[in-house]
């Protein structure tokens, strides 16, 4: 987790992604990494304060990378496609088992089933 977080901060760095910019390349960078670093388990708050924003720019961000990615959208594949290779070997993976006993609210099964229609149980690879 933490090569991760200094691989994405070194690309924060480098691409200038901190700046306050509209620019289609760095939005789509950044919510890149806002989707990268919230499957690796981060928060949204600590993804935020990485990128000096409010945790509900990185909940849009996360939404419109996912209809973005959906709908195979060209100019999205073609910004990203420095990182895209780089960072997929950084999907954490859950215990289900061990979740669904530990489970106690509403909450906690919506997470479980976030993390289902995510592939992230080892037992569902």
């Amino acid at each position: 987790m933490e090569d991760l977080i200094k691989n994405v901060e070194y690309f924060i760095r480098k691409d200038e992604l901190k700046k306050k910019c509209r620019k289609r390349k760095y939005i789509h960078k950044r919510i890149f990494f806002f989707h990268t670093l919230r499957n690796a388990g981060l928060t949204y708050q600590r993804i935020a304060e990485m990128f000096e924003l409010n945790h509900a720019t990185v909940i849009h961000g996360i939404t419109t990378y996912k209809n973005l990615k959906r709908t195979k959208d060209e100019l999205l594949l073609l910004d990203i496609a420095d990182y895209d290779g780089k960072f997929k070997f950084y999907k954490k993976t859950y215990d289900l088992k061990k979740d669904i006993l530990k489970a106690t609210t509403i909450r906690d099964l919506d997470i479980i089933k976030s993390r289902t229609s995510n592939n992230l149980y080892k037992e569902l690879i």
